[in-house]
């Protein structure tokens, strides 16, 4: 039998999907093998959150972040991977938090109450993003100068007030 260039590009097609289907279920089917399963949230910033970051529920690590890039929308998906299945509620939520004032950052995940779990694959609904020290800093810094000059516009004013009161006695 003789091959021609259109039977063989079809036969390697085929080769090449079939391939890529068994590594897409492969890997559902190893994260199931391995007690292994990941979840997802999207950031909008997650300033200083670096691969290999705890992910903590109550505190306890039962997790990492395994991945990070710029999503549709220029949101930050971040991937995470658990060693082994926890109970994670659907309407749980996630945020970035900081050890300490000037500490690494790590995933915390606050439990939600309802009765339907999280499976792997699924992307958290609810996140909270960073805290960026300087921004707070800046929030911080701007509320103190408006407190000023709202002291210092009272100030004059109970003057002028003061001052009318003895101009007319």
């Amino acid at each position: 039998m003789k091959w021609n260039k259109e039977l063989g590009v079809g036969v390697i097609l085929v080769v090449l999907l079939g391939i890529l289907l068994i590594f897409v279920h492969g890997r559902s089917v190893q994260d199931t093998a391995t007690g292994r399963f990941t979840l997802y949230a999207h950031f909008d910033k997650s300033d200083g959150l670096m691969n290999g970051a705890d992910v903590r529920l109550a505190g306890m690590r039962i997790g990492q972040v395994a991945g990070q890039e710029l999503a549709n929308g220029y949101r930050v998906r971040t991937r995470f991977v658990f060693d082994r299945y926890v109970d994670i509620p659907v309407d749980s939520s996630v945020m970035i938090e900081t050890d300490g004032l000037l500490g690494s950052k790590h995933i915390e995940i606050l439990p939600g109450g309802d009765e339907e779990l999280m499976q792997s694959g699924d992307v958290f609904t609810y996140q909270q993003d960073a805290l960026i020290l300087t921004e707070l800093l800046e929030k911080v810094n701007g509320y103190m100068q408006d407190k000023k000059a709202k002291e210092a516009a009272e100030k004059e004013a109970l003057q002028a007030a003061s001052q009318g009161i003895g101009e007319e006695s």
